[in-house]
């Protein structure tokens, strides 16, 4: 026998905003009972669970065909809001300290440094995770925290450019947030240099100098010119698909070598007419920055010229 005292509903459910929200009876019920339901928004009959789109009551009325009353049950939907993702992947200058922010104000934190607040005090680089709890939603967020000392600037320290060049280009490759200085006044990271001699920089980050360095140009008279793209799009649009240089030239030498920014060689060749499809070991290279250096000694001359530069692989 049933009385209005047997619960058939939690007194509250809780639920993450975004989640499917069902409410279902916690009690078995005999086929032939009938049900009534009333929620903030509608009413619904005959359905033993029902999906909640809203915050608020919901009743639920049971008649039992050998039962003479009404049993009438309760429940109040809880929604909470999910959390959201903060943190960033960021650096830190050496001997100095950042703050953590968590952010989700008035939620619960629980860092793997075991503090509980929404912001902590860091000093050391490494890996960084909180978890974010705000009702029965939760959300884990982690942040890399580099130091700034172990990051690498990547440059040609001695390009060796001819006289007739019309683009004498020194570029530095560093991290996106780095800002720049060098000896001409200029704050981006590549300048044109515009006579031979010692170019020298300063690379700041986060307040913080990361490093400074020099890079001497020297110019030359080049009698046999040898024209050499900049990029390489191995799509198979039919357009800058390879990568080789161009000269009417003769050579009695002639040597190519195609490094990554690790400077770990990536193709040789010996051949003048040789095209780099941007593939190492016949698997594709990643899209990034790659460095040649061209060795070559003319017919007639023994004069050996270098040629470095860089070459942009976009796919």
């Amino acid at each position: 026998m049933f009385s209005q005292k047997n619960n058939f509903l939690q007194d509250t459910l809780r639920f993450c905003n975004g989640e499917r929200m069902i409410i279902d009876l916690i009690q078995p019920l005999d086929k032939s009972a009938s049900l009534f339901w009333k929620t903030p928004d509608t009413q619904i009959e005959n359905t033993k669970k029902i999906e909640v789109y809203k915050q608020g009551k919901y009743f639920v009325n049971i008649s039992l065909p050998n039962y003479a009353g009404t049993i009438i049950d309760s429940t109040y939907i809880k929604i909470y809001s999910k959390p959201t993702l903060y943190l960033k992947d960021t650096f830190l200058c050496k001997g100095n300290s950042i703050v953590l922010d968590a952010k989700n104000y008035g939620m619960k934190y629980f860092w793997n440094t075991n503090e509980t607040s929404q912001k902590i005090n860091i000093n050391n680089p490494g890996l960084y995770w909180v978890k974010i709890m705000y009702g029965n939603c939760f959300l884990v967020d982690s942040i890399i925290v580099k130091s700034l000392e172990n990051l690498n600037v990547f440059f040609n320290p001695e390009p060796v450019f001819c006289l007739k060049d019309n683009n004498k280009l020194l570029d530095v490759k560093a991290p996106s947030n780095a800002k720049f200085i060098w000896n001409t006044g200029a704050t981006s990271s590549s300048i044109i240099a515009t006579k031979e001699g010692f170019y020298w920089f300063k690379v700041y980050g986060l307040n913080c100098i990361e490093r400074t360095d020099t890079i001497k140009v020297k110019l030359k008279v080049c009698d046999c010119e040898m024209i050499i793209p900049n990029s390489l799009t191995p799509n198979k649009d039919g357009k800058n698909d390879v990568f080789f240089p161009i000269s009417d030239c003769d050579y009695s030498y002639y040597f190519i070598t195609i490094s990554d920014r690790w400077s770990n060689v990536v193709y040789t060749s010996t051949d003048i007419n040789s095209k780099w499809d941007g593939r190492f070991k016949n698997s594709l290279c990643p899209e990034d920055i790659y460095f040649y250096k061209i060795e070559s000694i003319e017919k007639g001359n023994d004069n050996k010229s270098v040629r470095t530069g860089r070459i942009s692989l976009i796919r």
